[in-house]
């Protein structure tokens, strides 16, 4: 299981993120997101399942990958090998066999590493 906190910088950066620009906006920048992980770094259970949640309330996750998605959706009823209860739980599924969900309201973006 994944969890993820804010640092003091990270709450600063967010709350001056939020003040009202003194300068006119030029164009929009891509979208980041606010949590970048590599799938090398997550480890999964006996079953090749990771769960991330996020109780920092992010709103985007960013997983750096070369394997393809093979499957996503919502997850039914279903408890991980960990004990996790992920019932409705929004999931992504690797080639590698390697399933990550993650709660509603969470953006998942998967880039290559």
């Amino acid at each position: 299981m994944a969890r993820t906190t804010r640092s003091d910088i990270e709450r600063t950066l967010v709350d001056s993120a939020r003040e009202p620009a003194s300068e006119p906006p030029g164009p929009a920048p891509a979208p980041a997101a606010e949590v970048e992980l590599d799938m090398a770094d997550l480890v999964g259970d006996h079953n090749g399942e990771i769960v991330f949640c996020n109780d920092s309330g992010f709103r985007s996750l960013a997983i750096r990958t070369d394997l393809r998605i093979v499957a996503d959706g919502q997850a039914e009823a279903h408890v991980t090998a960990a004990g996790d209860d992920v019932s409705g739980f929004k999931f992504v599924k690797f080639e590698n066999g390697v399933t990550l969900f993650y709660e509603e309201g969470l953006q998942l973006i998967v880039s290559g590493g």
